[in-house]
């Protein structure tokens, strides 16, 4: 079988085109945004990990605020506050767990980033 081979230099330069319009989206970095959000993040787990209450209320108003701005949204906003509320009720070990399972699923920034 013959492979399919571009024959003219529009051809070419709408298959290289579309070749990058798929990798460029790829290999941006993070947003400033997700930056932040992933700070909120790594904040409330500090606190939960830490077993320290302060820091974990300091933390959660700063995601509330976050939330309040617009900058997380109502779903990743409530997934927060369940594991928050857990290490609330002094389920650390339990406030742990999800906090961590939640991050796996909204990472913000990707490893590596």
């Amino acid at each position: 079988m013959k492979a399919l081979r571009p024959r003219s230099i529009p051809q070419r330069l709408a298959l290289a085109a579309l070749g990058l319009a798929v990798l460029i989206p790829g290999c941006r970095g993070p947003t400033q945004e997700e930056r932040d959000n992933r700070r909120a993040l790594d904040a409330l787990l500090t606190a939960i990990t830490m077993k320290n209450s302060r820091l974990l209320e300091e933390s959660a108003k700063r995601a509330k605020a976050r939330h309040d701005a617009g900058q997380l949204t109502d779903e990743q906003y409530q997934g927060m506050e369940l594991f928050t509320s857990k290490a609330r009720r002094g389920d650390w070990a339990g406030a742990e767990r999800a906090g961590y399972e939640f991050r796996k699923q909204h990472p913000f920034v990707k490893e590596g980033h």
